[in-house]
């Protein structure tokens, strides 16, 4: 005998995009369309035996609760037909059947007398619904003031009560504790073994594999999957993961340094794209593209290899190259090589490399998503200058090299709380782009620039642990300073504090210091660091003691550098472990 058999159901619902369109609709008599059309269930055909349990799961909103209405008698179809032999008796949205104001005493006889029940046979099955329930005396309370848990409780103690043919129960047992779950799932075995008809949806696929001998897989309306419950619950996982795949893709981690309050754009490379020179094999090979990054639409400009994008423009004071790379989406598991990409400022005739950087998923997977960079340029403030980015393959193989530069722009830092403008050493226009306004101190010092060299004095951003490293930080005495003046720096990555050091911790004096004295101050280290990125923050100080100090200027997050490694080690410091292996020597006598 077939309990339940659906033909070609169908289920469309109008959505209005305000309440204006509705009315209008309606007003009109239908003449005038203000919907779209949605339909929730397309095309669903399916039979269930008599004492079947059925499993049926599905992402939120695929169509299952939709389902579950129509075959419970609460919505109707809006095409094809289905037919229900027996009593049904349902657990719907929460709380549905019963209402707010009535005591639970009141909702269980309403809830019978709907299911057909006399008042003396409601009245022969109380307290057995009572006492499943562990109501109590809240029995009496009304159903507003019950908490989740104690209206699912009541609801499927009713249902399971009513002696009815075929039991629906849509998610509701998720807001019941783990107590009342079990007790449920007791009760819905003895069902089965009474011959009962079950449909179950939930997304607890371990309880759809346990309980029900057949499973069905709703998608988008429609059944995609069907049959064992394993088959439908492991396609129901590959489902989830795809679709975490395509959403992490368009939502890749944004790593590195972005360019917050405190600056103005003064050219975008994507707006300017058309007026570029641009070289490439083919001529939509370099195009502007928007992405979702975080949820949110960005520019992009696609650029596959080789391709090379000219800019001219003037490079103003306090100017900085602002600018993100990356792999667009379903290439970063495709590509089988990887992109390189360059950035070079051409100036009275002299190409000047100012950014390299390689993409290669196959030898650092943990690189994917969106690497943000900002490179001062004030090598050439008040000078007119050309940018050029360029890409090109690590290999010959450019299958799937979709390069991009993402939301490329120079910026201006706009703050000039510290700043002298009647500077007359020069010093302004060596002034480091200074990171978000995120600057605070007395301003008896004033921080210049800050730079990050490798052992051979040359600028450097990207380092291998264990690498020399030196940190040289420009400063200015606004005020002279007879004492305990301090500059240190602290390496933060992105959750915490990594290593913070400075001259008077170091036992150097930096001894009496002048007014308008301009001076450096070197710190040499070995970056024992895990692979990842790295903020710098320097700062100046009267220091009275290790612990008590004036700050002067500190300036956060000003610099970023890198650690790459094709070393297999995880954590924030590389130690340099070594492996020795003996054996144990045992005496056996």
């Amino acid at each position: 005998m077939i309990s339940i058999k659906v033909n070609n159901l169908s289920k469309k619902f109008k959505l209005y995009s305000s309440s204006g369109k509705r009315a209008l609709e309606y007003m009109s008599m239908g003449r005038l369309n203000g919907h779209t059309d949605f339909w929730a269930l397309r095309d669903i055909d399916f039979e269930v035996p008599k004492g079947t349990t059925v499993g049926i799961i599905g992402q939120n909103g695929s169509g299952k609760s939709t389902l579950l209405s129509i075959l419970a008698g609460v919505l109707e179809p809006s095409g094809g037909s289905y037919e229900v032999n027996g009593k049904v008796s349902a657990i719907l949205e929460l709380g549905s059947g019963f209402h707010p104001e009535f005591s639970g005493r009141d909702n269980v006889y309403m809830y019978g007398s709907i299911m057909g029940l006399s008042k003396e046979e409601i009245d022969g099955k109380f307290d057995k619904i009572l006492h499943f329930s562990e109501l109590g005396e809240f029995i009496n309370q009304p159903l507003r003031t019950y908490s989740s848990g104690m209206i699912v409780r009541l609801a499927f103690s009713v249902v399971v009560n009513v002696n009815s043919d075929i039991l629906i129960v849509d998610e509701a047992l998720a807001v019941g504790d783990a107590i009342f779950q079990h007790r449920c799932f007791r009760k819905i075995r003895e069902m089965q073994e009474a011959g009962k008809t079950i449909l179950y949806v939930g997304h607890d696929t371990e309880a759809v594999r346990n309980l029900c001998s057949y499973g069905m897989l709703i998608d988008g309306g429609r059944i995609i999957e069907r049959g064992d419950t394993n088959t439908v619950v492991n396609k129901y996982y590959a489902l989830i993961a795809e679709r975490e795949r395509i959403y992490n893709e368009g939502n890749l981690e944004e790593r590195g340094e972005i360019p917050g309050e405190g600056y103005d754009v003064v050219y975008n490379f994507v707006d300017n794209l058309e007026s570029a020179r641009k070289k490439s094999l083919q001529p939509d090979y370099v195009r502007e593209q928007v992405l979702e990054v975080k949820s949110a639409p960005r520019k992009v400009i696609f650029a596959h290899p080789p391709s090379e994008i000219e800019y001219d423009l003037m490079a103003e004071p306090g100017a900085s190259l602002a600018f993100a790379i990356g792999l667009l989406p379903g290439a970063w598991d495709k590509m089988k090589q990887g992109v390189k990409f360059d950035i070079y400022v051409i100036c009275d005739g002299v190409e000047k490399n100012i950014f390299s950087r390689a993409l290669e998923p196959g030898k650092h997977q943990h690189e994917n998503g969106w690497h943000n960079f900002k490179i001062g340029l004030e090598d050439y403030y008040g000078r007119e200058i050309a940018i050029k980015f360029v890409t090109s393959g690590t290999g010959e193989d450019l299958g799937y090299c979709w390069a991009a530069w993402g939301w490329a722009k120079v910026i201006a830092y706009r703050d000039n709380k510290f700043s002298n403008a009647n500077n007359s050493n020069g010093w302004q226009s060596h002034i480091s782009n200074l990171k978000m306004g995120v600057r605070f101190g007395t301003g008896d010092a004033e921080i210049l620039k800050v730079e990050m060299l490798d052992k051979n004095g040359n600028p450097k951003k990207v380092f291998q642990p264990g690498e020399e490293a030196r940190i040289r930080v420009h400063t200015k005495l606004n005020k002279s300073i007879e004492s305990g003046f301090n500059v240190g720096f602290i390496i933060r990555n992105k959750f915490t504090d990594v290593y913070v050091t400075n001259a008077y911790w170091l036992g150097y004096d930096l001894g009496k210091r002048n007014k308008d004295e301009i001076f450096v101050v070197d710190f040499i280290q070995n970056l024992n660091l895990g692979a990842g990125l790295y903020h710098l923050s320097p700062a100046s100080a009267i220091s009275y003691s290790h612990n008590d100090a004036v700050i002067l200027d500190w300036i956060n997050d000003i610099l970023t550098f890198e650690v790459t490694s094709n070393k297999r080690f995880a954590g924030v410091v590389d130690l340099h472990t070594k492996v020795e292996i003996k054996n144990e020597v045992t005496n056996n006598a």
